[in-house]
């Protein structure tokens, strides 16, 4: 199970200022660029891909429609994408496939996306169709974030994930089942077939993240060879 941390500047000067020591035991760095205007996203991108270079970076632009920060037509939206693909290429794109449907024919050419759902509200009963169309499409990684309002949905959600890798085994997921009663699908994904699990450092991105240091050591011990 690999871990992503995000990063999340305001500004440049925030990003020339992050300490990429923090960063070292995480294997993928997500950039929340919505944290930024839409304006100066490309300004700040090389502070990131520069302090980055030596990992996998995911670019995502977490609109307001998905719990980001940032307002945008699908249009701005796949503008910004654009152009940063264009220049820094990186190595995971985040898509938000219901949100901007009406353009994501224009990603088909795109081999790193990460197809994503966000719902902060609930885990909606259409949840296996959400699944089965995103799984169709079959991108780099599909991403599932939902809102659990019982246990049953926490289960839902993680054997919804079993039964998609088993009949997609190539296909990477990623789907977390946020707040804190979600929080077994952020530690047992791998169980299940979620390839990603993320982590806070100083700031959750969001709800029910588990610190980098505490997700180690449950790694470690979920890993260890307890044969003998």
């Amino acid at each position: 199970m690999k871990i992503v941390a995000p990063v999340m500047p305001r500004n440049v000067e925030e990003a020339q200022a992050i300490d990429i020591s923090k960063y070292e035991d995480v294997h993928l760095v997500e950039w929340r660029a919505d944290y930024l205007p839409k304006e100066e996203i490309v300004s700040v991108a090389p502070a990131i891909f520069e302090k980055f270079a030596g990992k996998e970076i995911i670019f995502t632009l977490r609109t307001d429609k998905e719990g980001g920060n940032i307002a945008l037509s699908d249009q701005e939206y796949v503008a910004v994408i654009k152009e940063i693909n264009a220049i820094y290429n990186p190595d995971y794109i985040d898509f938000e496939y219901f949100s901007h449907k009406a353009v994501f024919h224009e990603m088909l050419d795109f081999p790193n996306l990460v197809l994503s759902y966000h719902n902060f509200e609930e885990t909606p009963e259409n949840l296996m169709e959400a699944f089965s169309e995103m799984t169709k499409l079959a991108p780099r990684v599909v991403k599932i974030a939902v809102m659990p309002e019982s246990e049953q949905d926490v289960l839902d959600l993680m054997n919804y994930t079993r039964g998609f890798k088993t009949l997609n085994p190539e296909q990477e997921f990623a789907t977390i089942s946020m707040g804190k009663l979600g929080r077994l699908s952020r530690l047992a994904g791998d169980v299940v077939g979620s390839s990603w699990t993320f982590v806070s450092l100083d700031q959750a991105s969001a709800s029910g993240q588990v610190s980098l240091s505490d997700m180690k050591r449950i790694i470690e011990v979920l890993e260890a060879d307890t044969s003998h």
